[in-house]
């Protein structure tokens, strides 16, 4: 795309998870929204981290098991 919106209301940078569910739930709101991405979408941080999706479980103690643990690899 070579023709960017002179004016918006919320310009985002990175189209990892973050990035796509932030554009995602702003435009729902009717927010005029730009979404920024170098390549692809979620082929960057996103693609190797898995957005640190991973860590989010339905208990803090397990939450917190899992990050002590990777804190000792």
């Amino acid at each position: 795309m070579t023709d960017f919106p002179s004016v918006s209301q919320a310009v985002i940078v990175g189209g990892g998870i973050v990035g796509c569910s932030t554009a995602y739930h702003l435009s729902r709101l009717g927010w005029d929204v730009v979404l920024l991405e170098r390549a692809k979408l979620t082929s960057g941080t996103t693609f190797h981290a898995a957005g640190l999706v991973g860590q989010l479980r339905s208990k803090a103690s397990r939450v917190n098991f899992e990050s002590t643990g990777f804190s000792l690899a």
